[in-house]
């Protein structure tokens, strides 16, 4: 096996586990939200921790927070591209980012399929997780809706902290070092 026969089995594996993340995000959050769906009615909530954190079973039209409801055609077209982009990008992503950054991707690709299953199968997403105290609640959200805003931070902080993806890794010995 020749360096380069090496640099394509890494990036393989750096692949698979981009989609795994992915796979396990996505499966994850249906499952929780069809465990919901069994037990609450909509609207209902149940106090976890005091009334700080509780579930509270809704469904949301629109984005992030609740922003543009009603805008389900044009939330489920940004998804797939997003989806699409992650997934035909992949080989990129990996073969030039970092370990944190392709745990973001795969963190953000299986949030995005998570919350576009639902967009697709109900026409709106279900949310749960409701948190806050003294007259402030923050808007319901899911493990979707999670693993996307985790994606995004750590994407951020590499940006930020560690100058982004490195351009070329390809001639790097051992690309997804995980540096």
């Amino acid at each position: 096996m020749g360096p380069s026969d090496n640099n394509r089995e890494v990036l393989s594996r750096a692949q698979f586990w981009l989609f795994s993340t992915a796979l396990v995000i996505t499966a994850l959050d249906q499952v929780v939200k069809r465990v919901v769906v069994n037990a609450m009615e909509m609207g209902q909530s149940i106090d976890v921790v005091g009334s700080f954190v509780r579930l509270s079973r809704t469904s949301n039209t629109g984005g992030a927070f609740g922003m543009l409801r009603g805008r389900g055609n044009w939330f489920i077209a940004v998804s797939i591209v997003a989806v699409l982009a992650i997934a035909v990008l992949s080989r990129q992503i990996v073969r030039g980012g970092r370990r944190v950054e392709r745990l973001a991707f795969g963190l953000i690709l299986g949030g995005a399929a998570g919350n576009l299953i639902d967009r697709v199968r109900l026409g709106a997403v279900i949310d749960f997780l409701d948190i806050g105290g003294s007259g402030y609640r923050w808007p319901a959200f899911n493990v979707a809706d999670s693993a996307i805003t985790i994606g995004v931070i750590l994407l951020a902080i590499s940006i930020v902290f560690f100058g982004g993806a490195a351009v070329d890794r390809e001639s790097e010995p051992g690309v997804g070092d995980g540096r």
